[in-house]
């Protein structure tokens, strides 16, 4: 009997080892480093990417499928690996690893023979990990040869700005990473002469306030991506740009709005929250406000609300949608009226991903029925989700203020959302409005002479 519980055991304790060494698979394409053999593999592959990590690390865990699809981009050209340093504890140490995870690039040194190393410091994406890896090798056979990369320094410095347009030729700052890197040959056409919104940070390698905000920098380059660009300029190589927009101190950060002749400092925060929120202003600043559109097709439901994979629309993250009285009860001015509330309640929340979308009562009864609205009581508003199918109704009077505080109660999770029953109706083909009055149907005539014989 207490051999069955010792072999019980050992089953159990084979399964949890087992279970520990299996957060990369033996099968797949990461190759799994452990102490006694990391050097090997390395000097085998002669240049390696290398993950340290902890397999109860939340962040490894949210790393594992980039770091497995760009090791299978990479299959062939740059090895791959991932090394549990919580069980290796040494090769943590040897490694100065101090948190999880941590990437470095390690590559035979030519000369010496011995396995040097290269700390990664840019995004978690398959893209940008794949980018940085590429630069490091072609800057390795570049060196080989006895020539200077163009598009990447050697040594411990990386090449090129990586997933940003426009890289220069000495991105090692931000090598790998979303941030831009900006020269004295392509500021002027990337940020002068473009009519993106920038904030260029304006830095010294050496600088430790520069090291210090390099983390916030990547973070808010990443976050910004379709909004607003983020660049660096590094001054002690491009002291021209620099010196032309009064640089005297690093980092210094500026804005390029519209007018780029007049660029904006940047005096908030250097966490990645404030660079973020600074930048997310000022581009709602610059956003025109969303029109409210009238539901007259399917096409425009889709469009505007639901997505379209033909045109490349994305879903909203909610469409507000109304169903507004009969022409003939309010005439064009109560209708504008109604649509002006509405344009006005987007401009508040411009920067959201939201529609507006309109239709008179009754003209879309399907739709209104989805919803549980329409038959009496117009105006009616909606707010729908397509996203999860759930829609909330707005029982508050359709003023700018009372809209703004159901607005508001929605996105603290205040109004409750009620699941969509049945399928989703499709839009009725309608002519749209014309912006003029309601034709009135002329009465027939007739005498009062027509009514002695009654």
């Amino acid at each position: 009997m207490a051999s069955c519980r010792i072999l019980a055991a050992a089953v159990l304790l084979g399964l949890c080892v087992a279970q520990a060494s299996a957060f990369y698979s033996a099968n797949g394409p990461v190759v799994e480093l452990t102490a006694s053999n990391i050097k090997s593999k390395v000097k085998s592959a002669g240049i390696m990417m290398v993950e340290f990590y902890a397999p109860w690390c939340g962040h490894c865990k949210a790393l594992k499928p980039a770091w497995e699809q760009a090791a299978k981009a990479l299959k062939g050209i740059v090895a791959v690996g991932a090394i549990d340093t919580d069980a290796h504890k040494e090769v943590g140490g040897e490694y100065r690893i101090q948190g999880f995870p941590t990437i470095k690039l390690l590559y035979v040194d030519d000369a010496s023979g011995a396995i040097k190393s290269v700390d990664y410091n840019g995004g978690r994406s398959a893209k940008e990990l794949v980018t940085f890896a590429l630069d490091k090798a072609k800057s390795l056979a570049m060196k080989r040869l006895g020539e200077k990369d163009s598009g990447s320094s050697s040594g411990s410095r990386s090449g090129s700005a990586g997933s940003g347009s426009g890289a220069g030729s000495d991105g090692g700052f931000y090598a790998g990473t979303s941030v831009v890197t900006l020269t004295a040959d392509n500021f002027r056409t990337e940020v002068v002469k473009s009519k993106d919104l920038w904030l260029v940070e304006m830095y010294a390698p050496w600088c430790g306030h520069c090291k210090a905000l390099k983390p916030a920098w990547i973070e808010a380059a990443s976050e910004l991506s379709g909004k607003v660009k983020i660049g660096a300029v590094d001054c002690t190589a491009h002291q021209s740009v620099c010196n032309e927009y009064g640089v005297q101190g690093y980092p210094t950060i500026k804005f390029f709005g519209p007018d780029k002749r007049s660029p904006e400092d940047y005096n908030g925060g250097r966490d990645s929250g404030s660079i973020i929120a600074f930048a997310n202003a000022r581009y709602s600043e610059m956003l025109p406000p969303p029109e409210p559109v009238e539901l007259t097709s399917q096409a425009v439901f889709e469009q505007e609300c639901l997505g379209s994979a033909s045109s490349g629309a994305k879903p909203r993250r909610l469409c507000l949608i109304s169903f507004l009285p009969d022409l003939m009860d309010t005439k064009a001015a109560g209708r504008n009226r109604y649509l002006g509330i509405l344009k006005r309640l987007g401009e508040a929340y411009k920067d959201k991903p939201y529609s507006y979308l309109w239709a008179p009562g009754g003209q879309q009864a399907a739709l209104e029925g989805n919803f549980g609205v329409g038959g009496f009581g117009y105006p009616a508003l909606v707010a729908f989700n397509p996203a999860d199918k759930k829609y909330t109704i707005c029982k508050t009077a359709f003023e700018l203020s009372h809209l703004k505080d159901w607005m508001e109660s929605m996105r603290m999770g205040g109004a409750s959302a009620v699941a969509l029953q049945g399928s989703l109706a499709s839009i009725s083909s309608t002519d749209p409005w014309d912006g003029q009055d309601a034709q009135e149907e002329a009465a027939d005539e007739f005498s009062l002479d027509d009514l002695k014989d009654l």
